[in-house]
């Protein structure tokens, strides 16, 4: 048991219903937050209200605060532009800040989004981030202003995300599932657009393993492997046996009306710093994939016994 006290922000989301249980049995203490309440075990706070977030730190004084809390849906940012500024820039400003006068460690988990999309490469943490959307912008500031604001911090950047099984996978992964459990027979995915997935429990546990080294700074932890929306369609079908639904490769434009806010052509990152600390756990993005379909929507799978359980299902800490 790890003698430090936890705070959690925005931990009702999808990422969070990974980091919580994840880090709850190695911590003396951890406090999950969130500004809505859907699990027992969290806490109410809207990083937005400063006086709320300043009476938290005051009452529980936390050694680290991992910071998930922001506005991540692109076309309401965009929309709102408002909101994702306060949420992701001003509502980091504050809790960086607060982290420096209590002598925190600060984790702050941000995006691919800050880059541009057009390196023909992956990403490393020596590009320079220039992101194209508001979404991509107030998540870049947010980094800023934690880096800016506390010494002692992780600025983590993830991928095309992708866990939280049936009540909190609201992504790409999810929609294709329920698609073939309604039973459609043609499918689009778009393919000129890369990124590399990210499972949301590898994600945790190697996030875990980082903390515990005490190297501050700026880290991509994503899985192994790059891919387009169409590749990780094509996975899926794979993975639960499905070979009588035609999987079609459209471009962009095809959900222009939907997803209107114009995605870096090219998210694709790598882990670069990660594997410098020799502290890069990630498995593969088809090794994870199929570990979450699995273990979350196993009745997706067609029993036609070519996919058993993968050994080595989660990572050793």
């Amino acid at each position: 048991m790890i003698p430090e006290r936890v705070l959690i922000t925005g931990c009702g989301g999808m990422l969070g219903s990974a980091v919580y249980p994840c880090f709850l049995p190695h911590y003396e203490s951890v406090l999950a937050t969130d500004k809505e309440i859907n699990e027992d075990w969290l806490t109410e706070l809207d990083v937005r209200d400063d006086s709320a977030v300043s009476r938290v730190f005051s009452e529980y004084r936390p050694d680290v605060v991992i910071h998930l809390a922001a506005e991540t849906d692109l076309e309401y940012c965009e929309t709102h532009p408002d909101v994702a500024e306060d949420t992701n820039a001003t509502g980091t400003r504050s809790v960086s800040k607060l982290c420096g006068e209590y002598g925190a460690t600060l984790v702050y988990v941000s995006t691919a989004g800050v880059f541009d999309g057009k390196k023909d490469g992956v990403y490393t943490e020596e590009d320079s981030p220039n992101p194209i959307m508001v979404y991509g912008k107030t998540k870049y500031d947010g980094e800023v202003h934690a880096s800016d604001h506390c010494g002692s911090t992780f600025v983590v950047r993830a991928g095309w995300m992708m866990g939280g099984g049936r009540r909190k996978e609201k992504k790409f992964i999810y929609k294709i599932l329920q698609q073939l459990g309604n039973g459609r027979k043609e499918l689009f995915a778009v393919d000129d657009r890369w990124g590399t997935p990210t499972y949301a429990s590898d994600f945790a546990q190697n996030l875990f393993l980082l903390l515990r080294t005490g190297r501050y700074g700026v880290y991509h932890m994503v899985c192994e492997g790059t891919g387009t929306r169409h590749d990780v369609a094509k996975e899926i079908l794979s993975i639960c046996g499905v070979e009588d639904v035609a999987l079609h490769p459209v471009g962009s434009e095809f959900f222009a009306e939907e997803y209107f806010v114009t995605r870096p052509r090219s998210e694709m990152m790598s882990n670069q710093n990660l594997r410098k600390i020799g502290c890069d756990h990630m498995r593969s993005w088809q090794h994870s994939l199929k570990d979450y379909i699995e273990d979350f929507f196993p009745d997706y799978i067609r029993n036609n016994g070519h996919h058993p359980k993968a050994a080595g299902k989660s990572l050793e800490y």
